[in-house]
């Protein structure tokens, strides 16, 4: 009775060896391993920060720069602009910012606004002096191509909203800029590496 017993155990374990086996052979077959995918970068996390060249400006002073806030990572600083330096609030990820009304360092009054990045073309676009508009924050950018350009790039419009109890008038500043290509050096003499 114990050599059956003792049988029994035996071929139970080695039947539940085998199918172990297969089974680690079937999900290796329908499986493979991936390459690790590559490390988030500050580009990849946060592409609107950068430098930027203004569209219909000259060269010589027309660049802005988008800084992450040190302190807060939803916040980004905006400078270059004639307002001058001021701050812009993260709503929708990767790159649609809300721009609060508030005071420039440079004393100027910033009127509320929308920052809305492009990644597929590398376009920062402003919009100053419209409430961001929280359903559709492109869709001011739609009143920008009607106006004509003014003095460092910007295309001044004037926007009527009208309310049961009042009508406004607003003047919109749109700027443009394109994302300035990051300067990288390589060095293709093999001579000057040392080995």
């Amino acid at each position: 009775m114990k050599n059956t017993l003792f049988l029994f155990v035996a071929a139970l374990f080695i039947s539940a060896a085998a199918t172990a086996q297969s089974t680690v052979d079937s999900i290796k077959a329908k499986y493979q391993l991936q390459p690790m995918p590559e490390a988030l970068t500050l580009e990849k996390t946060f592409p609107v920060v950068g430098l930027y060249q203004l569209s219909g400006a000259d060269s010589s002073s027309a660049s802005v720069s988008v800084t992450l806030d040190p302190d807060n990572k939803g916040i980004v600083w905006v400078e270059g602009l004639p307002q001058g330096k001021f701050k812009a609030y993260l709503k929708k990820a990767p790159g649609t910012y809300r721009i609060l009304a508030q005071k420039a360092e440079s004393g100027k009054q910033i009127p509320e606004g929308t920052l809305l990045f492009d990644p597929t073309s590398n376009t920062l676009n402003i919009a100053l002096g419209k409430k961001f508009d929280d359903a559709d924050p492109a869709a001011i950018f739609n009143l920008g191509g009607a106006a004509d350009a003014d003095v460092a790039g910007a295309t001044e419009v004037k926007v009527k909203s009208k309310t049961a109890t009042s009508k406004t008038k607003t003047k919109v500043q749109f700027y443009s800029a394109v994302k300035a290509a990051p300067s990288t050096t390589t060095s293709t003499d093999a001579s000057s590496t040392p080995m």
